[in-house]
């Protein structure tokens, strides 16, 4: 059923903040969680940090790197302090429902909380702030000269010819703007937005394939005409990944875990088709998230994804997209990556409050692992989103 905001407008339901927030505490037994209960209070809070038990296809491990970055403690950033109107950063964590926070710079943690049971070295579902981590592979293997960005998907991936995401080219996969429709509603039985969360692992049903699923996309604008954010983008990359490079999508990023320096394993979800489903489904820890924006911050991805993801002329998510300009004011997106113009800021954002930033002028980064009542509550994100702006700014 559709939510419907505070002014009593109809929206997609995916989004809405509308929840008994006593829902989010109460108790619960392991065998009352369902496939059609689990991404909802309160057993979210559990299953998000446990996605390999409760994913309705499959997941395989992505190793920590052999090279993993050593964490010392440097000087505390006080989380008391206040954040706005009275109220300090901790509480705001607290009323976010934020389960894994770090503040990072250069190997230093300057801030750590963790609540709702949830700790070091426990993996978090990233939600789609996964996408990040499939745009930084594909632009590796552009980089790599195995792929070229303005190639037409459909030349790469044969079967794909003719389909929505076949006639874009693999750029315009990566910035939202191949044409296919935004996925939102994903809780209206019989929907098509509903099947692809069955598709993909996140709800229990019959399944009719995730590459025909993929190859369906359906078109609601020319080729780099709009923004219109869809998983099966990122979908479509992994596959294109696979197809040039010869490998198994959690290889590459067994590979990109190494080069950021993970510290703990991490996983991909994997459907009932044998491809990997990045749109979503990597789980990795709150440090780990951390380390990898700071592998970001540092300069250190590959040079092709900074042109992309840093282009400010890349606006049509605020200028073709009535709802994004809502949530994403002075925002671009390229690359699988949003764009905070102004405060020179690169972000990955996930449903259920799956947050982190990259400074790019300090190296500063503020991730966090959370457990919202539904893929995105605007004043939650908008709060989320800052408050870690504004440690960013106390830091520089």
């Amino acid at each position: 059923m559709a939510d419907r905001d505070a002014a009593g407008v109809s929206m997609p339901s995916a989004l809405g903040g509308t929840f008994d927030l006593q829902d989010f505490y109460c108790g619960f037994t392991h065998d009352e969680i369902t496939p059609e209960n689990m991404q909802r209070w309160p057993y979210y809070r559990y299953v998000s940090a446990r996605w390999p038990e409760f994913c309705q296809t499959a997941t395989v491990p992505i190793k920590p790197s052999r090279r993993a970055v050593s964490l010392a403690v440097g000087k505390r950033f006080d989380l008391e302090a206040e954040f706005r109107e009275g109220t300090t950063y901790l509480q705001s964590l607290i009323d976010t429902q934020v389960k894994g926070f770090v503040v990072l710079r250069d190997g230093e943690l300057l801030a750590e909380f963790y609540d709702n049971g949830f700790n070091l070295g426990d993996a978090n579902l990233l939600q789609s702030a996964s996408k990040t981590l499939a745009g930084v592979v594909t632009h590796t293997l552009a980089d790599a000269g195995m792929l070229a960005l303005d190639g037409v998907v459909g030349d790469l991936l044969p079967d794909f010819v003719g389909s929505t995401i076949g006639d874009a080219t693999v750029q315009q996969v990566l910035d939202m703007t191949s044409g296919a429709r935004t996925l939102l509603d994903f809780h209206t039985p019989g929907s098509a937005d509903r099947q692809w969360e069955v598709e993909v692992g996140l709800q229990g049903g019959t399944k009719r394939g995730h590459v025909d699923s993929i190859k369906g996309a359906e078109k609601v604008a020319a080729p780099g005409a709009a923004w219109n954010y869809s998983d099966k983008n990122t979908d479509a990359l992994a596959l294109i990944a696979e197809s040039v490079s010869g490998r198994r999508f959690v290889e590459l990023l067994d590979d990109l875990f190494d080069d950021f320096g993970a510290n703990d394993p991490g996983s991909i979800v994997v459907t009932d088709d044998g491809t990997a489903s990045p749109c979503y489904g990597i789980s990795m820890t709150t440090r780990d998230y951390a380390l990898f924006h700071q592998w970001v911050a540092q300069g250190s991805a590959p040079d092709s994804y900074y042109e992309s993801a840093m282009d400010a002329s890349k606006d049509l998510i605020t200028t073709t997209n009535p709802l994004a300009a809502t949530l994403f004011a002075g925002t671009t997106y390229g690359s699988q990556t949003y764009h905070l113009v102004d405060e020179h800021i690169l972000y990955s954002s996930g449903s259920f409050g799956q947050i982190a930033m990259s400074d790019m002028t300090t190296g500063t980064v503020v991730a966090m692992h959370a457990d919202w009542a539904n893929n995105s509550e605007p004043d939650k994100f908008a709060e989320s989103r800052d408050r870690a702006v504004a440690i960013i700014n106390d830091l520089r």
